[in-house]
This record gives structure tokens, sequence and C-alpha cells, in this order.
């Protein structure tokens, strides 16, 4: 299968101005059968890949992408709602606008990862690795990052209505006007910035 890691070329349909997506000849919204597609990629080349706006939701059945490398992946504006990413590889991976709501990344390597205007609502993040992750403007209503390791994140402008972050690593990580409206924050270590956010409801 061939591989566009960050090289992508123009989408081969006329007109169209869109990257093609690795192992295809056409972006995302041209690929006539989407499940196909998806059931076929290889995971050895999810890597560095070109999966923008992928639609998950396409497979009747979930296909998991538990423990798979998809590191320096883009997978911007993505469709992952409800994805098996438990234990995945997802350093410096752009997951930027992607739909995470329900998705269980626990244990995930998102170490610099880019999930800015991202949607994680009652996603999981359980025990999994944030450090210096971008969450700029990222949706988290009741997301989990129990045990989370959030150190240096930047979840600034954030909307994390009720997340949890119980026994989380907060040390510098910057919640400066986050929307923290009753949000666990019990036993959660380390002195993170909290400038103009709302608090309202928080437990400690």
């Amino acid at each position: 299968m061939p591989s566009n890691h960050y090289s992508p070329r123009p989408c081969s349909v006329d007109a169209c101005r869109n990257h093609t997506v690795t192992g295809a000849e056409t972006c995302w919204e041209h690929i006539e059968n989407k499940a196909a597609f998806l059931s076929g990629l290889d995971p050895a080349v999810l890597a560095g890949a070109w999966l923008a706006e992928l639609d998950w939701s396409v497979l009747s059945q979930p296909r998991s992408l538990r423990g798979v490398d998809i590191s320096g992946a883009r997978l911007s504006r993505a469709k992952l709602i409800g994805a098996d990413l438990r234990g995945a590889n997802l350093h410096r991976a752009f997951l930027d606008g992607t739909d995470l709501r329900g998705a269980d990344l626990s244990g995930a390597n998102l170490e610099m990862a880019v999930l800015g205007g991202a949607d994680v609502s009652g996603a999981h993040f359980r025990g999994a690795n944030l450090r210096r992750a971008n969450l700029v403007g990222t949706r988290g209503h009741a997301a989990d990052f129990t045990d989370a390791d959030l150190y240096y994140a930047r979840p600034g402008n954030a909307d994390l209505q009720h997340a949890d972050f119980t026994g989380a690593r907060i040390e510098r990580t910057i919640f400066r006007r986050a929307n923290l409206t009753g949000a666990i924050l019990v036993n959660a270590a380390g002195t993170a910035n909290f400038e103009h956010a709302r608090l309202e409801g928080i437990r400690r």
C-alpha cells in the first residue's frame, strides 16, 4: 500500500484542492467505498500518515486501534467517535478538530499531540500521557483524565465542565480561561495555572 507520509499529493479528482489520504489516490471525500478502504487500512503504515477527515463511523463494526502506532499522523477533523485507542501511540499526532466523543484513550501516549478544537466529551484518558499536549479550545464535557499526566499541557480556553482529573498530574498545566465548572480535581498533584478559569463547583 503506498504511503503519503507527510508529503501528501493533490487529490486526483479534477478541481479538488484537498490532499490524498495515505493509501489512496484521492482525498477522503472522493473515496468511493469508504468502509472497504478503512477495513483494509494497514496499521503498520499509520505512523506519520495523512488521515485527515476520515470518518470511522462508516464501519458497521468499530475497528480497534488499540496499541497502534499513529505517532506523527495527521487526523485533523477526523471522526473517531467511541474509538478504541487504548495504549495507542499518538505522540505528536494532529487531532485538531477531531471528534473523539466517548473514545477510550486510556494509557495512550499523547505527548505533544495537538487536540486544539477537538471534542473529547465523555472520552477516557485514564493514565494517559498528555505531557505538553495542546488542548487549546478543546471541548471535553465529563471527560475522564483520572491519573493522567498533564505536565505542561495547555487546555487554555477549553470547555472541561465536569471533567474528572482525580489523581492527575497537573504540574504547570495551563488552564487559563478554561471552563472547569463542576470538575473534579481530588488528589490532583502539582501547581497549575488557573488564571481567569471558571472554577464554580469544582471538587478538590
